[in-house]
């Protein structure tokens, strides 16, 4: 959330399911693509992304994951969908 907000001031979430919950922030890296999102693709991009890593001045520091920003019935070309994880300073 942005820092103008915490806790206390971010609406309630309709749903009773939704819990809020603070995390400490954390650096990601991130590739983002557009298209298919099926268990391949997000295989193949997140092994690019852990390519892309590779000598630079940052480390995976955790398990990758997967977000999805579109409802399925998207056109695959216009989708936003990113592999993150992530990462320390070498």
């Amino acid at each position: 959330m942005p820092a103008k907000w915490t806790l206390d001031t971010l609406p309630t979430p309709d749903d009773e399911s939704v819990e809020l919950v603070s995390l400490p922030a954390q650096e990601y890296a991130v590739l983002r693509f557009s298209g298919d999102r099926g268990p391949g693709a997000v295989a193949s991009h997140t092994d690019e992304l852990l390519r892309l890593l590779d000598g630079t001045e940052y480390a995976p520091a955790g398990a990758p994951v997967a977000w999805f920003y579109d409802p399925p019935w998207t056109v695959p070309c216009l989708r936003r969908n990113e592999v993150a994880v992530p990462v320390t300073r070498r």
